[in-house]
């Protein structure tokens, strides 16, 4: 059993999963076979009713791993151009050979470094007017990549945070059994009042997959 819902209800829901097309599926299937942190089916099932409610048109994501997410946010709004960060180099080497066997990848910009930082050069060089951000990275600096991110969004921007329930350790400390995530859990239920508090960010939580954040940034 997990501490978000249980398999039962994981098994339920995954039979009504289908992939938006058989190359994004095959590549789920070997980023499941391999354990690289893709988004989880129920996950992709919720984001598919939101990107297609919102119809972005730039897409920002902080965490690329092997280009899963991005290849399927470029399938679902083929009008959208996105710009994706990693700092792993061995995961976005990955992730820049599957965009560039895929018909998309004059849509992907993929860039290589911190979330912050990489935004930041985005700022500066007049990359902004982003309406649809993903954060899917490291769980201890959503803050600080939330922060980036709203200066380069524009109004009405949707942001989604994902993995913000860490297994059920940001609801309680009974789930960290080994006492070994203090630090994450702190940062992340910082994080999740920051974003449920400011005047300029209206907020609902959902426990889907690993926990959804889902944002709406009001200027």
């Amino acid at each position: 059993m997990k501490n978000i819902t249980n398999d039962i209800v994981d098994n339920y829901i995954s039979e009504y999963y289908r992939p938006v097309n058989d190359e994004l599926g095959n590549l789920r299937q070997m980023g499941e076979n391999d354990r690289v942190p893709i988004i989880q089916k129920d996950t992709e099932m919720v984001l598919t009713s939101y990107l297609k409610l919102k119809q972005p048109k730039k897409i920002l994501e902080i965490g690329t791993a092997i280009g899963y997410s991005a290849l399927y946010f470029a399938t679902v709004c083929p009008e959208a151009t996105i710009y994706t960060i990693e700092k792993d180099e061995t995961m976005l080497q990955a992730a820049r050979h599957n965009f560039s066997v895929s018909d998309m990848s004059d849509r992907i910009t993929s860039l290589f470094g911190d979330g912050q930082e990489q935004i930041e050069k985005l700022r500066d060089e007049g990359v902004d007017g982003f309406d649809f951000i993903f954060i899917d990275a490291a769980k201890s600096h959503y803050k600080r990549f939330l922060e980036a991110a709203l200066t380069v969004a524009e109004d009405n921007a949707l942001i989604i945070s994902d993995n913000i329930l860490m297994k059920g350790m940001t609801a309680s400390d009974e789930y960290d059994e080994f006492k070994k995530h203090k630090t994450n859990i702190r940062k992340m239920r910082e994080y999740v009042d920051f974003i449920c508090t400011q005047k300029d960010l209206e907020t609902s939580l959902a426990a889907v997959g690993d926990g959804l954040a889902v944002t709406t940034y009001k200027r």
